[in-house]
């Protein structure tokens, strides 16, 4: 990751620009003051920028709740920071952000918190699920234009490679997003995809809370597929596929096929390397026989105000709210200015738990860098923060 260590910021006032980057505030940690948030923005992305002492330099990087990709963003804001200030620079990994491979945001990355899936083009819809080298996700893209497809991957290193890829052979049907797949198609109406894929997943034998297949990602699937739409797995692993299939058998209604060494369209690098190796290869397909209920609304996660930072701050809790169906934990608390300042959080599902900040300033207060998924585990969260940010404007007047 892109990172400098320098004797310090001394000279930066705030805000401050160069070029297409702004720095704009500072939020010290209460706890630890020599540790900070600079928010920045560079080309209408905004950011925070981690300052943190590390032995007599100052280390300073991209935080990574609100690190944007791509990196290229990081380097302009580290650089504009070395050419505001002049510091002592006692290291930096940053090249030249004009030479780096991929240098804007671009069209086919769509950013979680944002995602509106009414805005869907009007196509039959595909997703994969951990694309990872791409492979798949671009071959079908090209040999289906008539289709939309979705690419899920967490791991920035496969989404910027096949980013690039989309943007130099200016493939327009696909869109890829870094997102956690077990919680994305909770967003999707009902009904609406033809096909699923999930290529090659990561066994987790020793983690199986992990695995991408479960009984809530099985439901979720078989509520988003269109009547006759397929959910398609392959692997290699015989504990994965042997545990899949107890997964499949539980629905009350749906169609298995299962094929053993089959060839398929395209081959992902792991398939031909498990060839190689002559591992069986093992494709189940879940067909979805009925036509599902639609998908319940949520309420909007907006706030209505807070009570100040320092009351916040006052009150803050000592332990995690916990319930059966979600948890709300206070991290860390920074403060801006007067009663102004940022909380970082986590909240919502135990097993897939969201990560922001809450933006208190100005009597304003929202999340960053984006709102939360809509899920129903966030959403009750939501309320409940909701309710803590404001629990002295609530108390009746005497």
């Amino acid at each position: 990751m892109p990172h400098i260590r320098i004797d310090s910021l001394e000279g930066l006032s705030l805000p401050q620009s160069h070029e297409e980057v702004t720095f704009e505030w500072q939020a010290l940690n209460v706890d630890h003051p020599d540790e900070s948030l600079l928010y920045c923005n560079v080309r209408n992305v905004p950011f925070f920028l981690q300052l943190k002492p590390k032995g007599n330099d100052l280390l300073i990087k991209a935080e990574k709740i609100s690190r944007p990709s791509p990196n290229t963003l990081v380097k302009e804001a580290l650089k504009a920071l070395i050419e505001l200030v002049d510091p002592v620079l006692y290291y930096s990994n940053i090249a030249s952000p004009e030479k780096a491979k991929l240098v804007r945001p671009l069209p086919c990355l769509k950013e979680i918190g944002s995602f509106d899936a009414q805005a869907l083009p009007d196509k039959p819809l595909w997703i994969e699920v951990g694309f990872g080298s791409g492979r798949h996700l671009l071959h079908q893209a090209k040999a289906r234009p008539d289709v939309h497809l979705i690419g899920l991957e967490i791991h920035r290193p496969s989404l910027e490679q096949v980013m690039r890829r989309i943007d130099l052979e200016g493939i327009e049907n696909v869109w890829v997003i870094d997102y956690d797949a077990r919680l994305f198609m909770e967003l999707l109406p009902s009904n609406r995809v033809e096909r699923i894929f999930v290529h090659f997943p990561v066994p987790w034998d020793k983690k199986p809370h992990r695995r991408v297949i479960s009984d809530a990602f099985l439901a979720e699937s078989l509520r988003v597929l269109q009547e006759g739409g397929t959910l398609e797995l392959r692997t290699d692993s015989d504990n994965y596929f042997r545990y899949a299939m107890e997964v499949f058998l539980r629905p009350r209604t749906c169609r298995l096929s299962v094929e053993k060494n089959a060839e398929a369209a395209v081959r992902s690098k792991y398939e031909d390397r498990w060839r190689r190796l002559q591992k069986d290869i093992y494709e189940v397909r879940v067909t979805a026989l009925e036509t599902s209920a639609p998908r319940a609304q949520l309420p909007a996660f907006d706030f209505d105000g807070s009570d100040g930072f320092e009351a916040l701050l006052a009150r803050r809790p000592e332990k995690s709210f916990v319930t059966d169906d979600f948890f709300v934990h206070f991290e860390r608390f920074y403060r801006i200015g007067e009663d102004d300042g940022v909380i970082r959080l986590s909240f919502g599902s135990f097993d897939r738990p969201e990560h922001k900040y809450l933006i208190l300033k100005e009597g304003g207060v929202r999340y960053f860098p984006e709102g939360p998924v809509p899920t129903a585990a966030n959403a009750k969260a939501h309320q409940y923060i909701k309710e803590w940010l404001c629990q002295a404007s609530s108390r009746p007047k005497s």
